[in-house]
C-alpha cells in the first residue's frame, strides 16, 4: 500500500502540471503514455514476436495519431480521415511482403492495428478533450478515478456477491457504491463547475460514464486473464503498468464522446 500512494504521489506531481498547462507539454505526456503502452501490449505473450520493421511502423503509426490535431470545437472533436486511412495502409499492406510465413499474418495485422489505433485515438481524444474544455477533460478522470476508488473500498468493507469470473475478488456491491458514488460527486462537480443543465440529464450520463469504467476495467481484466498475467508490467510500483492505470479511463473517453451533447 505504501508503494501504491508514492506512486500515485509521484504521477499527480508530473501529470497536474502538464494538465494545467495543456497545449503540447500535454500532448507530449499522451505520446510518451502511448509508447509506454504500446511497449506493453508488445510484451504480451507471442506479440513481441512481429517483425522489428512493423514494429516501429506500429509505434510511428500510434505516435501519428495522438500527435494529429485538427481545430477542436464541441462537434468536432477527433481525427482527420486521412491519418486514419494512412494508418490502415502501413499496417495492412506489408502482410502482402511476408505471405506465406508466420512473421507477420493478416491476423497479426488486424491485432496489432486494433490496438495502434485504440490507443492512438484514445489519447488523440483526451488531448483534444483537454484543448476544447478542460472541465470535461476533469470530469472524465474524476469519474474513472471516484467510480474505481468507491468500488474498491466498497467492496472490501461490504462485498459478498460475485458477479464475474473475469474479475472474482471484485463484488456487486463494489460496482454498486462504486457508480453510486462517482455519480453523485461528478453531478456536483458538474452542476457546480461547468453546466446547468437540469439533474434529470446530468445523473444518467454521469451513472452511463461510471458504468463503462467498470465495463472498460473489467475488458483488460480479460486481456490479462486471457495472457495469464497479473499486471501488464511492473513500470509503475504498486500500480503495474501503463495499461493498467488508464483502462477504465480508454472506455470512459469513448463513452462522453457519445454521451457529450447531452450535457
Amino acid at each position: 500500500m505504501k508503494k501504491r500512494v508514492i506512486s500515485a504521489v509521484v504521477m499527480m506531481a508530473v501529470c497536474i502540471p502538464l494538465l494545467i498547462i495543456g497545449g503540447i507539454p500535454f500532448r507530449i505526456l499522451a505520446g510518451v503514455i502511448g509508447i509506454l503502452g504500446y511497449i506493453e501490449m508488445l510484451e504480451l505473450k507471442g506479440l513481441k514476436n512481429y517483425p522489428k520493421i512493423m514494429q516501429v511502423v506500429g509505434l510511428l503509426v500510434m505516435l501519428l495519431l495522438v500527435f494529429s490535431n485538427k481545430d477542436v470545437t464541441f462537434s468536432t472533436i477527433g481525427l482527420n480521415y486521412n491519418y486514419i486511412a494512412l494508418s490502415f495502409l502501413l499496417m495492412f499492406l506489408p502482410t502482402v511482403f511476408y505471405y506465406g510465413t508466420d512473421k507477420y499474418t493478416t491476423s497479426d495485422a488486424l491485432y496489432l492495428t486494433s490496438f495502434v489505433m485504440f490507443l492512438g485515438i484514445i489519447l488523440n481524444l483526451l488531448s483534444n478533450i483537454l484543448i476544447y474544455d478542460k472541465m470535461y477533460f476533469i470530469l472524465i478522470i474524476l469519474v474513472t478515478v471516484l467510480t474505481d476508488t468507491f468500488a474498491f473500498f466498497t467492496g472490501i468493507m461490504i462485498g459478498k456477491h460475485k458477479v464475474t469470473k473475469i474479475s472474482p475478488k471484485k463484488s456487486l456491491e463494489g460496482y454498486i457504491g462504486g457508480a453510486v458514488m462517482s455519480t453523485i460527486l461528478t453531478s456536483i462537480f458538474y452542476m457546480t463547475l461547468i453546466g446547468n443543465e437540469p439533474l434529470i440529464k446530468v445523473i444518467p450520463v454521469i451513472l452511463g460514464l461510471s458504468i463503462v469504467c467498470e465495463l472498460g476495467d473489467l475488458f483488460f481484466s480479460a486481456i490479462k486473464r486471457e495472457k495469464n498475467i497479473k499486471d501488464f508490467s511492473n513500470l509503475i510500483p504498486g500500480h503495474g503498468g501503463i495499461l493498467d492505470r488508464i483502462d477504465s479511463l480508454t472506455f470512459v473517453t469513448l463513452a462522453f464522446i457519445l454521451l457529450r451533447g447531452f450535457i
